[in-house]
């Protein structure tokens, strides 16, 4: 189960990672002047973060290079087709710096930080009132929030408990309970997951955990952040010490230690994640036209208005 845990986690970042290097290796490329020729507004599959799935706003522009006349795709998502189209709102034409490959010059890049130039100088809305304010978190989930965060505590207690006792060499729970822990991460960290989705949105993903926990007060953040740095500890001794074959139902202490540490992780940032997100509900920045913000945007993603911050 350790190794399937850590596959998940590495699994979960490929994708992410893969993103990030290729959007760092083209922020080294040149510029060029491009035009966008097309706007779209696209919905993918059934994504469980809204009722109704993601929608992907797709820009299509062309960019000339040594006399070559070339084109390219940008796309982002938006959980509402409303901020989706605001997104693409009078784009269409807009001039727009971009990056492209001096070795392959039809791969080309469009970066967050080349459209949000164009979104700053954008007029804004003509009907601001009549703009969609999106949720921070998905309405289905709201009246379950602390009841999920409840769970979380529950699960975080008795992996405390669980582990402080595996230290001591002792068995404190009955076998029963390592089955219930590992599905109890299901049932709070699928959720746990989903809010976060939605919180963070586009934003930056270093920001990941300052845009989930910034509902939380400080020393639970640093709590998490304790846990995660002593899960890294604890699995590396568990390792070293753990037993050469199953056990069953009835594992040795040493075996609860090293699980009830990763137990401990997955209830302690669900909980602060969950616990964030309800004391946060409605209280996200946003923009005078009323969208919501990532946690340290000084100017709108979707129309370049500066971000009002909601005390």
């Amino acid at each position: 189960m350790v190794y399937v845990w850590v596959a998940f986690i590495l699994i979960g970042w490929m994708v992410p990672l893969w993103r990030w290097l290729q959007r760092r290796r083209a922020s080294g490329w040149p510029i060029t002047d491009g035009r966008i020729e097309s706007v779209d507004v696209d919905k993918p599959s059934f994504s469980f973060t809204t009722k109704r799935g993601y929608y992907v706003a797709e820009l299509g522009y062309s960019y000339s290079v040594a006399g070559a006349l070339l084109s390219g795709g940008y796309k982002r998502e938006f959980p509402t087709q409303q901020e989706a189209d605001e997104f693409v709102r009078d784009l269409k034409d807009k001039a727009v710096a971009l990056h492209y490959n001096p070795d392959k010059p039809s791969s080309s890049a469009l970066l967050d930080p080349d459209i949000e130039a164009v979104l700053k100088h954008r007029a804004p809305a003509q009907d601001p009132d009549s703009l969609f304010v999106a949720n921070a978190v998905p309405d289905w989930i709201r009246p379950f929030l602390w009841v999920f965060v409840l769970l979380s505590a529950i699960g975080l207690v008795v992996s405390l408990w669980v582990h402080l006792g595996a230290v001591t060499g002792k068995r404190v729970a009955p076998g029963a309970f390592f089955v219930m822990l590992h599905v109890g991460i299901f049932v709070v960290w699928i959720p746990a997951v989903l809010v976060a989705q939605r919180l963070v949105g586009n934003t930056n993903r270093k920001d990941f955990w300052k845009v989930v926990l910034k509902g939380a007060p400080v020393w639970m953040r640093y709590t998490v952040y304790a846990f995660f740095a002593y899960a890294f500890v604890n699995f590396l001794l568990f390792m070293g010490g753990a037993p050469s074959s199953g056990s069953g139902m009835n594992p040795p202490p040493s075996v609860w230690r090293g699980f009830s540490g990763h137990w401990m992780v997955f209830y302690s940032a669900a909980f602060a994640i969950l616990y964030s997100a309800a004391n946060t509900v409605g209280t996200s920045p946003r923009c005078p036209n009323g969208h919501s913000a990532s946690l340290n945007a000084v100017y709108c993603e979707r129309c370049g208005q500066s971000v009002v911050r909601i005390r």
